[in-house]
């Protein structure tokens, strides 16, 4: 079994070694990929960040260093200098995980497949497993989460509903979750049926209050404050907001009633997921 990183902006998690092959789920910039086979110009393995297996194009495989940062902007381009006027290499989505080697003025130095290239600092955060000498936390400070992570969430109004999608450029429901919840400190499954066992019980919509999660069979959302959801759906095909009792109606009819309402915890490490 080798190990390999993501070297593309975003690489397709396919069903099987075909490029007409349905989307499974995205793996990003960065992120480990541990290869098991080969065949048709596809590797099958698993995805280091959530366990996800499926087949990923060769040419998204390489080598990078063990990362130390988490892209926490919608999207941030990469620049060749550290100028926002520099020329723009290539775009990282939310989640994106890369090395930073040091500072300059307000930009990132990081280290892609094809040399240097820089980051705004606004758009970084610190991994949690970087130990404190790492040059990402002397570099940005010791703060390895964000206070709001639902905020982080709200960004991504708008951004395009895509089945299997899990970037800026195109997400699905519980993407969306996995990706906020991660800029907050906690890990969890990839799909909304897993995800269900996320932190505590909820005993009625009254209850609910931000940060919140509200299940459906098939499907889960955000609580934005205890009357409004954030969610992406394929009815507004878009991370959309709308009130609560609108989208419980709404699905009702397409997928039935509520079926969890949780409250994630603050732990570290993978909620409901099997580490091994």
């Amino acid at each position: 079994m080798a190990l390999f990183r993501i070297i593309t902006p975003s690489a397709p998690l396919r069903s099987g070694p075909f490029a007409d092959a349905a989307l499974d789920s995205e793996c990003l910039y960065g992120e480990a990929f541990e290869a098991e086979q080969s065949e048709n110009e596809f590797t099958f393995g698993r995805l280091g960040s959530d366990g996800y297996r499926g087949w990923v194009p060769r040419y998204c495989l390489g080598a990078l260093p063990t990362p130390n940062t988490r892209v926490i902007a919608p999207m941030s381009d990469v620049t060749s200098q550290a100028d926002i006027k520099s020329a723009g290499r290539f775009a990282l989505s939310l989640g994106a995980l890369v090395t930073i080697t040091s500072l300059q003025d307000d930009f990132a130095e990081i280290i892609t497949p094809n040399g240097s290239g820089f980051l705004p600092r606004q758009h970084l955060l610190p991994l949690a497993s970087c130990g404190s000498g790492d040059t990402a936390g002397h570099v940005l400070g010791d703060v390895t989460q964000v206070d709001d992570w639902v905020a982080i969430a709200e960004k991504l109004v708008a951004s395009p509903y895509r089945w299997g999608g899990r970037c800026a450029w195109g997400l699905d429901c519980s993407a969306l979750v996995q990706l906020a919840l991660a800029t907050g400190g906690i890990d969890v499954p990839r799909d909304s049926g897993p995800q269900h066992h996320i932190g505590s019980g909820i005993d009625d919509v009254s209850q609910l209050q931000r940060g919140d999660l509200v299940f459906w069979h098939g499907h889960v959302g955000i609580m934005q404050d205890g009357e409004n959801l954030l969610h992406a759906n394929a009815h507004h095909m878009a991370v959309a907001s709308e009130p609560l009792d609108d989208a419980i109606a709404r699905i009702a009819i397409t997928a039935g009633p509520v079926t969890a309402l949780r409250r994630p915890m603050a732990d570290r490490g993978l909620i409901g997921r099997d580490k091994s």
